[in-house]
Order: structure tokens, then C-alpha cells, then sequence
């Protein structure tokens, strides 16, 4: 997708909005109130055709979050990390940044097929001096000594989560198995009540395959919003600093436009808008 093409599809959904059109419903939903997912965890032949549907080589959303992260934390900054891929479903992040330089990944998923493909396809791109592992567990359990990470990362997994309680314990953990200083970033779909999402929202789904937007929008009715992830940090011992926002359209060079243009999922640059949110903490 060219930048002339996506200013044109943005073109076409602001204009459903002012023209009071409601192509998808939303208006129908109450954003206000969470309507958890049914469950947390895939069983083996959902997590097999999740990473079927997910993990091909064109797509471009774990990359892009990839490179917001080293800008985030500097050009040298994953070379020096100890990063955990917390709920890392299939894995793809963790090879992002391996490919980006980063020296040490952890892949953590509570689902054994979702950790073994993700150890099984980093394997296969990891060079010398690169380290890799596995950790299958609960998320609210992660077998690791306290201190251990320099960054714990988690992709579009929390709004899979039950309840808020539930989210209060794995961030807990999060931060347990972090380092003095080092960081949490959450990256995942937001619930939200206010007209920019609704615009992001309906302009993503405009770009979303029509047989799949009934399985997306429950992604969104089930996450959670900023003010109960605001909530949930502050409740959390051992947080030095954090904040909680809107994610935002990356800047991209050419070629990463050509990444873009070549993912056959056009709406995943629209997931940096203010349908997802981003929680950065750094610990005590």
C-alpha cells in the first residue's frame, strides 16, 4: 500500500462518518462496558489455524512495532537487551527484533504449540552470539527468577484476558521478572468512547475483510481502556514512572512502505492509531 492509497481508504471512512453512515454497526455497541473474549487460552486446533492465519512472511504489524520500540529506546538499544515476548502467540515479534539485533529473546506463551512454532522458526534465522529460549506457563506464573529481563514486551494479548483481576496479575508479573530500570511495554487494541476512536476504528474495519470483521470487533469490545490499565499499573508496587496513551502512525522510509504495501492485511498500519494504545512502565 502506497501512502496516495491509504490517504485514500482514510479519505473514504472519514467521509462514511460525516456522511452519518454506521457501515458496521458501532453505534449499536456500548464501548463503555467490557465484553470479555471466551477464553484466554487456545486449544490446539485454534492455535494451529491462528498460526496459520498469522504468521506469514509479508506481514508487516509486528515489525512496525518492532522499530517503534528501538526508536523508543534508541538505535543500540536491542543489542543490549535481555527482551521477553510475553504472550507471544506464534512468536513473530521476538524474531523482529532478533532480525533487528537483539542478542537475547525469551518466547512466552501459555499454549506448548504456540511457544514450540515460535522456538522452531526462531531457530531458523538465529545467528551466532544470538540466544534464544522457551517458557511455557500461565502468564500470572512465568517460571524466572525476579529481575530477569531488561524489556518485557506483550503484543495484542491482554484484551484475550478474562478480567481486569486478571490483568492486575500478569502485569504484577511483568514487573516482578523485569530488571531494576528496565521496561514493560504493552501494545494491544484500546475500548474507548471518544470520536477519533470510533473514526480509526471504522476506517480500519473499511480495510478489513468483510468475513472478518465480526471476528474483530470483538477484539475491541473485550480490551481494555486506558483508564483501567492507568488503574491497574497504579496499583502495582515497584513502578517508577509510567504512562498510559494513544498509539501513533509510525514514519516510514520507503522500504518500509514496500513492507506495508506487500502485507495482504492492509488495515495492520491502521492498528498504530487510536484504536490501540501503548503502556509504558519503567520499574523501580
Amino acid at each position: 500500500m502506497e501512502r496516495d492509497e491509504l490517504k485514500q481508504l482514510n479519505q473514504t471512512g472519514t467521509a462514511a462518518l460525516i456522511d452519518g453512515a454506521d457501515p458496521f454497526g458501532l453505534r449499536g455497541f456500548d464501548f463503555s462496558i467490557r465484553v470479555p473474549e471466551k477464553s484466554e487460552i487456545f486449544d490446539e486446533e485454534e492455535a494451529k489455524a491462528y498460526i496459520e492465519g498469522c504468521d506469514y512472511p509479508e506481514t508487516a504489524d509486528d515489525l512496525l512495532l518492532a522499530l517503534e520500540v528501538q526508536r523508543m529506546f534508541g538505535p543500540d538499544s536491542l543489542s543490549r537487551m535481555r527482551i521477553l515476548d510475553a504472550m507471544c502467540g506464534p512468536g513473530r515479534l521476538g524474531r523482529e527484533f532478533l532480525g533487528l539485533g537483539a542478542q537475547s529473546v525469551v518466547f512466552h506463551d501459555g499454549d506448548a504449540t504456540m511457544t514450540s512454532h515460535a522456538m522452531d522458526e526462531a531457530a531458523k534465522a538465529v545467528v551466532i552470539g544470538q540466544h534464544i529460549d522457551i517458557v511455557t506457563s500461565p502468564v500470572e506464573n512465568i517460571p524466572v527468577p525476579d529481575n530477569t529481563f531488561d524489556l518485557v514486551i506483550c503484543h495484542n494479548a491482554t484484551h484475550q484476558m478474562a478480567n481486569i483481576d486478571r490483568l492486575e496479575m500478569a502485569m504484577r508479573e511483568f514487573v516482578r521478572v523485569t530488571a531494576p530500570l528496565g521496561h514493560i511495554v504493552v501494545a494491544d487494541y484500546q475500548r474507548s468512547t471518544t470520536p477519533n476512536f470510533f473514526r480509526a476504528l471504522e476506517e480500519r474495519l473499511l480495510c478489513t475483510r468483510p468475513e472478518i470483521v465480526p471476528l474483530l470487533i470483538p477484539s475491541f469490545t473485550a480490551a481494555f481502556s486506558k483508564q483501567e490499565f492507568g488503574s491497574v499499573v497504579c496499583a502495582i508496587p515497584m513502578v517508577r514512572k509510567f504512562m498510559v496513551t494513544d498509539a501513533e502512525t509510525p514514519t516510514l522510509t520507503q522500504k518500509m512502505w514496500e513492507r506495508v504495501g506487500a502485507d495482504p492485511v492492509k488495515g495492520h498500519l491502521m492498528d498504530f492509531s487510536p484504536i490501540s494504545l501503548r503502556v509504558i512502565i519503567q520499574k523501580e
